[in-house]
């Protein structure tokens, strides 16, 4: 946490200075994992069909509203050193710069998408565990959320070129659970 005069770390043994995705990541991920969680958690089928479209449409929400809030602040205080305000101004500039942002927030997306699936397939295999998966005591019905995660994350890290759209990163989550839905 930063301020103008103050410094402070929280969790340390979790702090570095790493790519904007990274954190994304971390976010999507655990919201995803979350929702294979509730294939075990959640019984009622229609309670949990309720639980996990919110959990996705979290996921989508999370992205686009960073996205929004991510470009207003980009477009009002475009006063950094790599492209200030003043390189957009001939011509066409106004959407050379609309290009751009479009273009930088694709590459985010992607980025978000693989360190989200690369953190996705740690948790499975890394000796940090996870609550939402372990506190799944059926191993079977727990070995099936992690199946998934595994196949998801793998997927987010193997397809995040392909990615255009929060729409993509979630249609992998709803395509490789269709199969425990049914």
């Amino acid at each position: 946490m930063v301020n103008e005069r103050d410094t402070r770390v929280i969790d340390a043994e979790f702090a570095f200075c790493g790519p904007m995705g990274f954190d994304l990541g971390a976010i999507l991920e655990n919201l995803v994992l979350n929702h294979l969680s509730h294939f075990a958690h959640t019984p009622d089928p229609t309670d949990r069909r309720e639980n996990q479209a919110y959990l996705l449409d979290l996921v989508s929400e999370v992205w686009s509203e960073f996205a929004r809030k991510f470009e207003t602040l980009w477009i009002e205080n475009n006063r950094g050193e790599l492209v200030p305000e003043p390189y957009w101004r001939f011509a066409g500039g106004e959407e050379a710069f609309a290009e751009f942002r479009r273009r930088y927030m694709a590459d985010l997306l992607q980025d978000t998408t693989g360190h989200g699936g690369a953190k996705m397939l740690r948790r499975m295999m890394g000796i940090v565990s996870i609550w939402d998966l372990m506190s799944i005591e059926d191993l079977d019905e727990r070995a099936v959320a992690e199946r998934l995660a595994i196949r998801i994350g793998t997927r987010w890290v193997v397809e995040r070129a392909r990615i255009t759209s929060v729409e993509d990163l979630v249609g992998i989550v709803v395509d490789e659970t269709r199969e425990v839905e049914e």
